[in-house]
């Protein structure tokens, strides 16, 4: 038996409110920054919209090519609630 694949019918549609990204931290020896984005980001799926506030932290680091990511990470402001599934698109 294949397994069940989910699909998105009727698909989601997304937007995002972005904050200018702040530098939190800069660590100069290791070449390392550390960046914070305040977001809002609704989703809309059918008849039904949710809408979260939530930061997105980058932990970027110097090469040769310019800054790359090291580190990508999203806190939701309310994770501690029972959420429905949330595709996020970033």
């Amino acid at each position: 038996k294949l397994p069940t694949a989910y699909a998105q019918k009727p698909a989601s549609r997304c937007h995002h409110v972005l904050q200018m990204p702040e530098i939190e931290k800069a660590d100069a020896a290791r070449g390392e920054l550390l960046t914070r984005t305040p977001f809002i980001y609704t989703e809309t799926r059918g008849d039904e919209s949710q809408r979260y506030a939530a930061t997105a932290w980058h932990t970027l680091v110097n090469s040769s090519q310019g800054l790359k990511i090291r580190l990508k990470r999203v806190d939701i402001l309310n994770a501690d609630a029972a959420l429905p599934s949330i595709q996020l698109f970033l």
